[in-house]
């Protein structure tokens, strides 16, 4: 799992940890966690939120590490105030259009702005083997985060630099983020993969500046 402390975002939401898992064999169940605890009320509900409170991210959408960076980025960038405020002793709280920051990242992941959408496509789904898990936080011990994580994910850790390595299934990406017509380059393969990439990954960063 890697980690990160970003100076220039408020503390609270300002470390960052980011965990990449292959071989996934209980993505059905983590969904089902996940709606379990958005249905379950009371102190109940709240335990069952906090032990499922991470970003599960379907992998095989993304397109390298920098995709998923950028979106990272991006949602914290476009739910903190953009004042001085940010840097008081007192940390502002992110505003959201979802639930919280981590279901942000879907959103920011998306071509578009339908939520429901957004989760639909690049959430956990029943059949997800490739899982990238993301916790925003603050003091909180990065042992301590993954080991939260590895109570809910079953699956092989893997380096986050192994995104840029694995075979990514255009055919699926093409469709999402609507690149096909970008197959009629007539350019070798790699590179027009990497130019598939690069428009994908400027279309994140640009989207709420839009």
């Amino acid at each position: 799992m890697e980690t990160y402390t970003l100076p220039f975002i408020p503390p609270n939401v300002g470390t960052l940890h980011i965990a990449y898992f292959e071989d996934v064999t209980n993505a059905a169940a983590i969904k089902q966690r996940l709606v379990d605890a958005a249905r379950t009320e009371g102190p109940d509900g709240e335990r069952a939120r906090a032990d499922v409170d991470f970003a599960f991210i379907d992998a095989d959408l993304l397109v390298s590490k920098q995709h998923l960076v950028t979106a990272l980025l991006s949602t914290l960038l476009t739910s903190l105030p953009q004042t001085r405020a940010a840097t008081l002793p007192a940390p502002p709280t992110p505003r959201t259009r979802t639930h919280n920051l981590h279901s942000e990242v879907l959103c920011a992941l998306s071509p578009n702005n339908n939520i429901s959408d957004a989760i639909r496509r690049f959430g956990v789904g029943g059949d997800t083997t490739r899982l990238v898990v993301v916790r925003f936080g603050g003091a909180r011990p990065a042992a301590d985060v993954y080991a939260s994580i590895a109570d809910v994910v079953h699956g092989r850790l893997e380096s986050v630099d192994k995104l840029d390595e694995v075979h990514v299934p255009w055919a699926r990406v093409d469709k999402v983020y609507k690149v096909a017509e970008m197959n009629q380059l007539k350019i070798p393969p790699a590179e027009r993969e990497a130019a598939k990439r690069a428009a994908i990954v400027s279309a994140v960063a640009v989207k709420h500046a839009m």
